[in-house]
């Protein structure tokens, strides 16, 4: 599998060299994005990445920072798929805690712009898919309850290919991840609003067994010293651990 951290910076003022939160996953059934930051399809594209083979789309929460590069995400799809004469095109459902935001970016386009079918779905804490990818979702309070009492942020956790993969999202506390990073192959955490030095701590002192760590959804303090923060990091975890850049790919 193909990991592409495609944004890194959170909902700062802009940084040189840092869009804001998104990332892919290519599995031998398609690739399938998390989050969706500004100008996330201009920097896949430009990665090399395929964007024809998405599958699906979950977002963790409403802010701008995770959601801003939705409309041109559709809209560089729909280009593409004139380009390259493509007739037909699956469906490409998203997953997201506030449907209703999602129709109001898709007001951007016009019909012609973005000519695809694309259901939206409410995640709910639990098994939100099983195929061709599973993945799962945790609620947490980044964001308060809706009125129905639903979680409106999310963290999810994806097995594929005999891999389990813990994406943060935007949390409160360190400890509402504690069901899922006991044992995960990869752990991607956000680090806005944590110091990532603290979290590397309380995940060590917890006894974690992670496979990776990789923090992206940087606060200032890391986009100013990412060296010194990676080299920090790294001496209070055992396991590997980067501070993510833009367009950093790996497999796992």
């Amino acid at each position: 599998m193909d990991i592409c951290i495609l944004g890194t910076c959170s909902g700062t003022e802009p940084f040189a060299g840092r869009h804001h939160t998104s990332w892919t996953l290519k599995t031998s059934d398609g690739l399938f994005w998390f989050d969706a930051g500004e100008s996330c399809s201009y920097t896949a594209h430009l990665a090399g990445i395929d964007l024809l083979e998405s599958k699906a789309i979950f977002i963790s929460h409403p802010h701008m920072d995770h959601t801003g590069g939705l409309p041109n995400l559709f809209w560089t799809l729909g280009k593409l798929r004139a380009v390259r004469k493509v007739k037909d095109f699956p469906e490409l459902p998203i997953y997201t805690p506030e449907p209703a935001q999602i129709q109001a970016a898709f007001a951007f386009l016009r019909p012609t712009e973005s000519p695809f079918t694309t259901p939206v779905f409410k995640v709910k804490e639990g098994i939100i898919m099983q195929k061709p990818l599973f993945v799962e979702a945790l609620g947490n309070g980044h964001l308060e309850r809706g009125a129905d009492g639903g979680a409106r942020s999310v963290s999810y956790r994806i097995k594929a290919e005999n891999k389990v993969i813990v994406y943060s999202g935007d949390i409160k506390e360190i400890r509402e991840l504690d069901p899922w990073t006991g044992n995960c192959d990869l752990l991607l955490m956000e680090n806005a609003h944590y110091d990532p030095r603290v979290i590397c701590k309380y995940l060590a002192e917890k006894g974690s067994e992670i496979g990776r760590l990789v923090f992206l959804h940087h606060g200032r303090s890391t986009m100013k010293d990412p060296e010194g923060t990676q080299k920090d990091c790294r001496s209070l975890i055992s396991c590997p651990v980067d501070v993510a850049f833009d367009i950093m790919t790996f497999e796992l």
